[in-house]
């Protein structure tokens, strides 16, 4: 597929004038949105090769797909249309899945977005990672080739897992676009912030040490930055929905505890790479959201801790997903 990408189509302020012109950024109650199934399955498709989630088609202009590959930074992201003719901006996380043995140079650019992104979470004075402005700029992008094709910018949303849910919800900061995170951490707060978050999601998985790396939630710290309830120097941007076993987030506790000793550091990376491992992959959210992801990959989707408590949430859409959750003691707000 190749990229349509130009960065000069469409600008911040026009999104988020157009967006606010229809009462949807910032707003409490978002219009009817993808599924919690939907995008989930969109991210999913981001680390299998040419996938496109069932039920769905790729988003198209002068008659390719819209997608971007950007080599120097990492950005990897598709574009599908729903059913419903709702547009998901899917963003692919480091490693890029299946897609590693294609493009190991964007893999390559995608671990050292992830280090620019843990500066910026913990620098006094972050720096934005480029990536983050590529996939700001893309999404401006389909943003206008959408309402060209007669899509209301309000039915365009974001999504993706690891470092894809990051750009997710810096782009949402951004602009106002609702959408869903999978294991993002905290987005350390940005003067340009366009909305309020209450129309994207971020899920959190108990014991996870990406999803929980943040101000908001009393997990990873000292190794995070430090716990502000709702805030903090890098809180999530958004709502928290907290997924899987609470007794993880005591082993994710316990195992950072000792973080600045540096004679246990080898064991407590060592651990935290466990926990990666175990609660962070893609499969481990689905199983946990009561999610059946199709196209399924048994290489990519079968790994983790499937053992998880499930959390009957997949035919929610935004809203109903964030009153659930507040019913069941699992939404955190940010």
């Amino acid at each position: 597929m190749e990229t349509l990408f130009d960065t000069k189509v469409c600008h911040t302020a026009t999104l988020i004038a157009g967006l606010a012109a229809l009462g949807f950024a910032g707003t409490t109650r978002a219009a009817t949105t993808p599924t919690v199934s939907e995008f989930i399955n969109a991210a999913n498709c981001e680390y299998l090769v040419n996938a496109v989630p069932a039920g769905m088609r790729p988003f198209m202009s002068d008659g390719e797909p819209v997608t971007i590959t950007d080599k120097a930074d990492g950005v990897v992201a598709a574009v599908f249309v729903s059913a419903e003719n709702q547009i998901i901006i899917a963003y692919q996380g480091t490693t890029g899945g299946q897609n590693l043995a294609l493009d190991p140079v964007a893999a390559a650019a995608q671990f050292i977005t992830d280090i620019g992104i843990f500066l910026d979470d913990t620098a006094k004075k972050g720096i934005t990672p480029v990536a983050y402005r590529t996939a700001l700029n893309f999404a401006q992008t389909v943003v206008t080739l959408a309402t060209a094709q007669g899509f209301p910018a309000s039915n365009v949303f974001v999504t993706g897992h690891s470092l894809g849910g990051i750009e997710a919800e810096y782009v949402s900061q951004q602009t106002g676009l609702g959408g869903l995170s999978l294991e993002a951490t905290g987005l350390a707060t940005k003067a340009t912030a366009a909305a309020t978050g209450t129309n994207f999601v971020n899920l959190v998985t108990d014991g996870d040490p990406v999803g929980n790396f943040s101000s908001d939630i009393p997990a990873e710290q000292p190794f995070a930055p430090a716990f502000v309830a709702q805030g903090g120097k890098a809180p999530h941007y958004g709502p928290i929905v907290l997924l899987g076993n609470a007794a993880a987030q005591t082993t994710l506790s316990r195992t950072v505890a000792n973080i600045g000793n540096p004679f246990d550091a080898p064991s407590i990376l060592l651990n935290l790479t466990d926990l990666v491992l175990e609660y962070h992959l893609i499969g481990v959210q689905a199983h946990d959201a009561g999610v059946t992801l199709n196209p399924y990959s048994a290489q990519e989707d079968n790994s983790g801790n499937l053992n998880g408590p499930v959390f009957n949430i997949a035919a929610l859409d935004i809203p109903g997903l964030i009153e659930q959750a507040a019913a069941a003691g699992k939404l955190i707000q940010s």
